[in-house]
């Protein structure tokens, strides 16, 4: 039996009714798994397309030395992304995390930020790339900083991207 990735694919249902309900950055600062690492979406600029991310030191996100927790420093930025571009590219496509890499810059031991965003520039390209092939790689680039903005880690993000459906009317996830 062939299975239709479109109908396949998007978002779990319980991430649908929360976002309905609650709103995205309500729901996703719900999710234990941030709750816990003190993982907070600080601001979100829908229209802008826009994620402000905030790490707060903790109990249960410090390491041994007394720093941030790798573990947290790469979660803070791990879903943001994906979920950019399925709401900016909508339900024609499939969107995956595909790669990832933190290079750890500075040590810290207070709050730490990263902001993402999906430009219009980047959709043009994605879309352009999709044209010519039929799924890409797509690398977007974020760093974690500091109060003051020094450096603390740059991460590197690489998307899988597909388009499902060719020439359809674009849905919203």
């Amino acid at each position: 039996m062939k299975v239709n990735l479109a109908e396949s694919f998007h978002p779990d249902p319980k991430w649908k009714w929360l976002e309905f309900f609650l709103g995205f950055k309500r729901a996703i600062n719900l999710y234990s798994p941030f709750r816990g690492s003190g993982i907070k979406v600080i601001q979100f600029e829908k229209e802008k397309h826009k994620i402000f991310v905030q790490l707060k030191m903790n109990f249960f996100n410090k390491g041994y030395m007394g720093t941030h927790f790798g573990g947290s420093l790469y979660s803070m930025c791990d879903p943001f992304y994906v979920y950019l571009l399925m709401k900016r590219l909508g339900s024609n496509y499939m969107v995956w995390d595909k790669r990832a890499e933190i290079d750890y810059i500075n040590k810290n031991n207070s709050s730490v930020f990263a902001k993402f965003e999906v430009t219009d520039l980047d959709i043009e390209e994605i879309e352009s790339l999709l044209s010519k092939q039929k799924k890409i790689s797509y690398i977007f680039m974020t760093d974690v900083t500091d109060f003051h903005g020094n450096t603390i880690a740059n991460v590197k993000k690489t998307i899988y991207i597909r388009r499902l459906l060719p020439n359809t009317k674009k849905k919203e996830f």
